[in-house]
């Protein structure tokens, strides 16, 4: 990464206190983002928390369920969030509850974790898994009310070069912690083994979230207008789905979850299929990480330069290639590294597309969303995003009714359909979405 937040030098030259809260909560919501990448990379759904669960079940589809729960929970909710926030001059009070909340979830998952181990997998797995999803929805809940302070406070020219510096830094601080996971997955005893890794991703989550409730937030000025949630509900959506932006980002949003369906399965592909030991998820994890970070420097130079619709395209490309390799893997010898390094190229693209995807779709998702429904933009389209995010779910019952190439296919046919949709995306900030006053307006 090079260059700075597109700011002035110092905040004590500049009397605007608009551009010193931008700097601010632009600062905060890099360090956040490079916390919580440090501490999801120790837990890993695609790979740290693939492993764990096939520990304690044979059924795939809970290897997909425990994936997609982490998806699922923070799509999900956020359409309930809509009404509240907007009644409210601040929204930075409900990130701050659900913060708490998300801590709450990720030591109940740890403790299942160190008081039964894989002694009792049942009660390992119901546990962890009742934790994870508090932890998941948690963060659902406080999803919408981070996008709308960062959306109201750092200006839309600045987002793309926020997101890709959240997941660069992040994914370099990462890869800084491969070889204690590498380490940590080694060691014999599985309660020493996991607990350890869900421990040290607690750390860092928690302290992610922390710095974000430390940002400034303006007051809006709110519409005095009482509706029923319903009513309300009914009255966004019937605006935001006649924004023919609105639904083009859906349906590439949607059909890049639809890409991911395999996601969890590579680890399980790798070792009972393959055959290959469960040291190499220490390598895959390692690749995805290279992936992830490597691919931001360009992601930041295709959205910079091109805009995100252009993004959104070269990921879908990007999408294909995971599958593909996984397909063509068992051509290879099964004598040798061959099997396992081109899986731990599938795994780079993984982490490719991941990044890049995040990066094109929270920069468009701001950009097209009117001030006055921010919320509403943003609580609409996760929560219609997360139903999609349940697919890895479904994905295990394919591959426990057929065969891993199944799931692989699917997951093909997904990105080009991706590739397709995100030809109609916006190329830049559409009207209305720019940062303005301090007021929202009657959003209905």
């Amino acid at each position: 990464m090079n260059g700075r937040a597109p700011a002035p030098a110092s905040p004590r030259n500049e009397p605007d206190p608009a551009l010193r809260t931008a700097r601010r909560n632009y600062r905060l919501g890099v360090w956040n983002g490079i916390f919580f990448n440090v501490g999801e990379t120790f837990i890993d759904p695609a790979t740290v928390l693939a492993l764990f669960v096939s520990r304690l079940t044979t059924q795939s589809w809970l290897v997909g369920l425990a994936a997609s729960a982490w998806e699922m929970g923070w799509y999900l909710p956020q359409v309930l969030t809509i009404h509240f926030l907007e009644q409210r001059r601040r929204r930075l009070p409900l990130y701050r509850a659900m913060a708490a909340l998300r801590f709450v979830g990720l030591f109940i998952a740890l403790a299942g974790i160190l008081a039964f181990g894989d002694r009792r997998p049942d009660l390992t797995l119901g546990v962890f898994l009742f934790g994870h999803v508090v932890f998941s929805f948690a963060g659902g809940f406080a999803a919408v009310s981070f996008y709308d302070v960062l959306g109201r406070t750092v200006p839309m020219d600045w987002h793309p070069r926020l997101w890709a510096q959240r997941l660069f830094f992040g994914g370099l601080a990462a890869a800084l912690c491969g070889a204690a996971i590498q380490q940590l997955l080694a060691l014999p005893d599985f309660r020493m083994r996991f607990g350890s890794l869900f421990a040290l991703g607690t750390l860092f989550i928690a302290v992610g979230a922390l710095l974000w409730t430390l940002a400034d937030e303006p007051p809006v000025e709110v519409s005095r207008k009482e509706m029923h949630m319903a009513d309300h509900l009914r009255e966004n959506l019937r605006v935001a789905w006649r924004d023919p932006a609105f639904r083009a980002l859906y349906g590439t949003r949607v059909a890049l979850a639809g890409a991911s369906i395999a996601t969890p399965f590579f680890v399980v592909y790798a070792v009972r299929f393959l055959a290959l030991p469960s040291a190499v998820v220490a390598g895959f994890l390692s690749a995805r990480i290279v992936g992830y970070v490597g691919a931001n420097l360009v992601w930041q130079r295709v959205a910079t330069r091109r805009g995100s619709r252009a993004l959104m395209r070269v990921v879908s490309i990007m999408a294909v290639g995971a599958p593909l390799i996984a397909l063509l893997t068992p051509l290879l010898p099964a004598a040798g590294p061959s099997r396992g390094l081109a899986l731990s190229l599938a795994f780079a693209c993984l982490g490719a597309t991941v990044s890049g995807t995040n990066i094109g779709y929270q920069s468009l998702l701001l950009a097209i969303a009117p001030v006055a429904r921010r919320p509403s933009y943003v609580g609409l389209m996760n929560s219609f995003v997360g139903p999609a995010t349940a697919l890895p779910a479904l994905g295990g019952l394919l591959v426990d009714a057929t065969r891993p190439a199944a799931i692989f296919a699917v997951s093909i046919a997904c990105a080009f359909g991706a590739f397709a949709l995100a030809a109609r995306l916006p190329q830049g900030v559409v009207a209305d979405a720019r940062p303005g006053p301090d007021r929202e307006g009657p959003a209905g």
